[in-house]
């Protein structure tokens, strides 16, 4: 079985403390074929891509793993590029300085650098709220640079921890249908996150009914991530992570090299 985990975070991210060679030794032990470390570079409104971190000790760190461990695990150098249409200018730059394998896209803050996480969902309207970040998602996916769409469900984690309710989907799969039919004519596609799953609580992102909705729209691009933020989470769900796809009617589990998608088949 080839095993990926293509959603990593390494200490160069400012909300992990992971070395980077404990994750991809962890990777190893769990019989990985491959991975993608894909810290975060968070874009803001006011400030350069540059503050997120170090970028050329990442740069190098990274490049050096990936002849470090050839032979023995794909490494390739990836990156959580959130919300660019914060800053247009400033996610450019830093795709033009960098040579990438893989880019996951993703929303984590929105309105005036309004991060989600901290939102107070038992106070608000979460339903408007929702239906706010999805057209966030499409604006990404029409004007912006990536290979899969990351945590498509986000606000669900928020939204079940403080009110201890699941959203429902379905009201929202007009806007998703729309979304996953672009990425798909575009060549691009959606990650299945198990963040929730790796750390013992919560769902994946998305779940089975948007897997399903997203293959009916012709999705085939899609990676499998634990989004782990501690090396001993890596790997920690790709079994499982292929499971879940299957169940939703994949035959093929993606990751990327230069920017191009590879194909594996779920065994």
């Amino acid at each position: 079985m080839f095993l990926t985990d293509d959603h990593l975070h390494t200490h160069f991210s400012f909300d992990s403390r992971a070395v980077p060679e404990d994750v991809c030794e962890q990777a190893i032990a769990r019989g990985l074929s491959e991975i993608a470390l894909t810290d975060h570079m968070d874009i803001y409104s006011d400030r350069p891509y540059s503050s997120a971190f170090d970028c050329e000790a990442w740069y190098e760190k990274m490049n050096e793993l990936k002849a470090r461990y050839e032979g023995r695990l794909k490494v390739h150098v990836g990156i959580e590029l959130g919300q660019p249409q914060i800053n247009p200018s400033q996610a450019r730059a830093f795709l033009k300085r960098y040579t990438l394998d893989f880019i996951i896209g993703s929303i984590h803050n929105i309105d005036n650098d309004l991060d989600i996480y901290y939102c107070d969902y038992a106070h608000m309207d979460c339903q408007s709220f929702y239906a706010h970040y999805i057209d966030w998602l499409m604006e990404l996916a029409k004007n912006y640079d990536f290979d899969v769409c990351g945590h498509v469900t986000y606000p669900s984690r928020y939204i079940y921890e403080q009110t201890k309710q699941e959203p429902d989907m379905r009201i929202f799969f007009p806007q998703f249908r729309r979304l996953f039919k672009l990425l798909a004519q575009t060549g691009r596609g959606i990650e299945l996150n198990l963040s929730g799953i790796a750390r013992g609580s919560g769902s994946p992102m998305p779940g089975l009914g948007l897997l399903k909705l997203y293959r009916e729209c012709g999705g085939e691009i899609i990676t499998v991530g634990s989004d782990a933020h501690v090396a001993v989470q890596a790997g920690s769900i790709s079994k499982l992570g292929q499971e879940l796809l299957k169940d939703a009617g994949f035959k093929y589990i993606t990751w990327f090299e230069g920017r191009r998608p590879h194909f594996e088949p779920i065994d």
